[in-house]
């Protein structure tokens, strides 16, 4: 018999991605790509949106012209393993994170990804943090 590990108690430190922090739903990626701030790279783009409800998650398409299921199924992975040690790297905040993987991505090596990934990621985030700070700015 095997024993369960629950993930969903992420403890601080800890390099887990549980269900709380995964888009799943059609219209959260869609909110995302419509309302959220957009960045580009060679190999992904990102869109961030920021969330009242508090907590940062993430969600990565690979449509089929990135490959077959192999090759998007890899993409999405290293796109996860990506996030989760940069989420470990950084303060947590309220925002929705959607990575388009590209068929250029899916040919990448590892390091390559990982640095295109990371950067863009905390781009997105940066933007999204100026820019409340100067919607608070604009309030007081």
């Amino acid at each position: 018999m095997h024993a369960r590990v629950s993930t969903a108690s992420a403890q601080p430190g800890r390099e887990t991605f549980p269900r709380a922090r995964r888009i799943g739903a059609r219209r959260d990626f869609r909110e995302a790509y419509e309302k959220g701030a957009k960045q580009h790279g060679r190999l992904v783009v990102v869109f961030a949106r920021p969330r009242p409800e508090g907590g940062l998650r993430l969600g990565i398409t690979a449509t089929r012209k990135s490959g077959g299921a192999v090759l998007r199924n890899r993409a999405r992975r290293r796109v996860r393993e990506i996030f989760r040690r940069w989420r470990a790297a950084t303060p947590d905040c309220a925002v929705d994170l959607v990575v388009n993987v590209s068929a250029r991505a899916t040919r990448a090596p590892y390091a390559a990804l990982q640095a295109e990934v990371a950067g863009l990621l905390g781009r997105a985030t940066a933007a999204l943090s100026k820019e409340a700070a100067s919607k608070a700015a604009e309030t007081k």
